[in-house]
């Protein structure tokens, strides 16, 4: 387990306008997890260093992404609860419309 406290598991993530690719830095177990998979299976990322709890890589810049969480209103919240119970069979589709 790791001597770090959450709040010392940083993640680093740079890049600059002038360049293709970016560099992660990071002490999260999971996302080393996650970008040690995708280095054995796909070209384009390449890992830096690596140590017992940190691992830095490199990788298109593209593959960097900021997306928000979707929102979801009630109504559509109420139907895929209905679907999912027709799908499941705890339900009929007469009962979701």
């Amino acid at each position: 387990m790791s001597d770090l406290t959450a709040y010392e598991r940083e993640t680093i993530i740079n890049y600059n306008q002038g360049d293709q690719t970016a560099s992660i830095y990071t002490h999260d177990p999971k996302l080393i997890r996650q970008l040690d998979e995708l280095a054995q299976n796909r070209q384009g990322i390449t890992t830096v260093r690596r140590g017992e709890q940190v691992a830095e890589y490199n990788l298109p810049k593209k593959w960097i992404k900021v997306r928000p969480p979707k929102v979801i209103t009630e109504e559509t919240r109420a139907k895929m609860a209905a679907d999912a119970r027709v799908r499941f069979g705890h339900g009929k589709k007469e009962d979701s419309e």
